[in-house]
């Protein structure tokens, strides 16, 4: 899977043949496809990865592959342009699931009953944490209560800014989703035996918290790493980390987030959760 540095990455959009994968180093949602074509092998003349920064999604050129001007985006080898993770998953499995040598690894499971837990893994996720379901300002999804800013910074736009009761509603609602995968979880994988869909889809999120509730909201700083709490999904997360493909996708999701709290990130979510005792920020 070759990649397209950011100067490069409008020029030439004719597929001759291979799709387009859009890209974002940080993002929970793109690291999910990104996690499927390094796990399935996928050739750099089947997939060109192109890597975007900020400032692209916010571009003509990119709004006409995605309207929403999110990643992950997709066009196909046909010309047609995808958005949604799991959009492009579900595209990805049945345009190449098949036709790889690494079929040994496949991420979808024989009964139709284990195919719909993870579906319905997949489902909660998107759904409650990380889409707004709505494109309209001042909307956004439960993930962001840890990262939006309460006032525009160069980090939060103004039609991304979240209040602090907003803030702490969808922090409630993280914390629930969390102890509902916590009683879901089957082990070693969130489904069982096998690495599906629906691994690769709560990593990248999980890895966000990591770095960020401890931050944020003062967590336990070895979230993720100790077992008094989600004992299930820190063996889980331990357990990816086995695997070098898990370890590259963390790395990579961390350097980003380290460099943007370096420059400043994560300071004004800080400030508001100091001004507003009022409400829950510390669930452990």
């Amino acid at each position: 899977m070759s990649t397209t540095e950011s100067q490069d990455v409008f020029a030439d959009l004719s597929t001759s043949g291979k799709c387009i994968f859009f890209d974002l180093k940080h993002s929970n949602n793109a690291s999910r496809i990104r996690l499927w074509l390094r796990f399935r092998g996928i050739r750099e003349d089947q997939v060109e990865r192109r890597l975007v920064q900020m400032s692209d999604l916010q571009s003509d050129a990119y709004s006409a592959i995605n309207p929403g001007r999110k990643v992950p985006a997709l066009i196909t080898d046909t010309g047609m342009c995808l958005f949604e993770a799991s959009v492009i998953m579900g595209y990805l499995e049945d345009r190449f699931g098949k036709s790889t040598e690494k079929t040994n690894s496949m991420f979808v499971l024989e009964s139709p009953d284990e195919r719909a837990f993870v579906n319905l893994l997949v489902r909660v996720h998107d759904l409650y944490i990380a889409s707004p379901n709505c494109s309209q300002p001042n909307f956004s999804h439960t993930q962001g209560c840890m990262y939006l800013d309460p006032t525009p910074t160069p980090f939060t736009p103004a039609r991304r800014t979240m209040d602090a009761a907003t803030r702490a509603a969808k922090l409630a609602e993280l914390y629930k989703q969390l102890c509902w995968l916590e009683e879901q979880a089957k082990l070693p994988f969130l489904a069982g035996h096998k690495c599906t869909h629906a691994d690769i889809t709560w990593f990248g999120t999980f890895c966000f918290m990591e770095f960020m509730l401890p931050i944020s909201f003062g967590w336990s700083d070895n979230l993720f790493h100790e077992t008094k709490h989600f004992p299930k999904l820190t063996q889980w997360y331990e357990h990816c980390l086995t695997d070098k493909q898990f370890q590259i996708v963390r790395e990579e999701i961390v350097e980003d987030h380290r460099e943007a709290r370096a420059r400043g990130r994560l300071t004004g979510v800080q400030e508001d959760v100091k001004n507003h005792p009022e409400y829950k920020w510390k669930y452990m």
